[in-house]
């Protein structure tokens, strides 16, 4: 994790039933204090949303604001987590693909420097969000990939703010995210925007450009374009050859999409901080 991303204002949001442990208001009295005491320029912001439509309204005030008056937010979220999103207070669940439009957006305000932080089970599923090949919802996402306990939560989130607040060093505030966690395994992980993008492109290489794959991609197009009354006069071997005349553009095609998930369309200067390429691509598929 590099600490040079951007934010300067830290949201927790927690949304947890009558009766759990309020981790995230133990986080604000203890840990964040601290921070603030250290920082004095960091700004905390504690809230309460109790319903799906509560926490969505949150998260647009979130990218208003970073939008109007350049306060760039990291949001930590204190929930129940499941596979396929998060439980809000009253019981609703908020899928992952609910979030994912105003997660970009807020991402966009914030020229890609979104941290999300997620204390709640299988938190580090948000990742979901990013495997379409369009904008990036974060910059990163740090959460566990399973279970945890709210005792487990509150030590562990502690120890990384203890850690990320004193020394500005990201990597090693995950490094004491984990170092509770008992066993060999890394219970909390840290997944940025460049190896999900990588990741993402090659799956999509591999179902797409190669092999049966590709052949089946262009029998599929040359069905699509021979509906137009022009493509049929020229006749299907005609249609065959332009559409893999296209395909063979494939360099082109990544660059589209890579300036697009990184707004580099936007944020120029975005393109010096994710200088990925296509033989990025071909080794993670050649070597995957």
């Amino acid at each position: 994790m590099d600490s040079g991303s951007l934010f300067n204002k830290l949201w927790v949001i927690e949304s947890l039933p009558t009766g759990d442990l309020k981790t995230g208001n133990t986080l604000i009295a203890n840990q964040l204090v601290e921070a603030k005491r250290d920082h004095s320029d960091l700004v905390v912001a504690y809230e309460q949303p109790n319903t799906k439509t509560e926490l969505l309204q949150l998260l647009r005030r979130i990218r208003d604001e970073a939008r109007s008056d350049g306060l760039y937010p990291m949001l930590h979220f204190e929930c129940h987590g499941r596979r396929d999103g998060l439980g809000v207070a009253n019981g609703q669940l908020v899928t992952w693909s609910a979030l994912r439009e105003t997660l970009i957006e807020i991402n966009h305000a914030c020229r890609l420097n979104l941290v999300v932080v997620l204390a709640a089970c299988n938190g580090a599923h948000l990742v979901k969000v990013a495997t379409k090949l369009d904008r990036a919802p974060f910059w990163a996402i740090i959460g566990p990939g399973e279970k945890i306990t709210a005792g487990d939560a509150e030590r562990d989130f502690g120890a990384f703010y203890t850690t990320f607040f004193k020394t500005l060093d990201g990597d090693a505030a995950v490094a004491d995210l984990n170092r509770g966690v008992l066993g060999s395994g890394r219970q909390y992980h840290f997944l940025g925007a460049a190896g999900v993008f990588i990741k993402a492109y090659a799956k999509y290489y591999r179902d797409h450009c190669v092999g049966k794959a590709r052949r089946e991609r262009v029998e599929s197009l040359v069905t699509e374009v021979m509906m137009s009354p022009d493509v049929r006069r020229r006749g299907v071997s005609w249609a065959r050859t332009k559409i893999k005349e296209r395909l063979r553009t494939e360099e082109t095609y990544f660059n589209n999409v890579k300036n697009r998930f990184f707004f580099i369309d936007s944020f120029p200067d975005n393109a010096a901080r994710f200088p990925l390429c296509y033989s990025d691509i071909l080794a993670k598929v050649q070597f995957s």
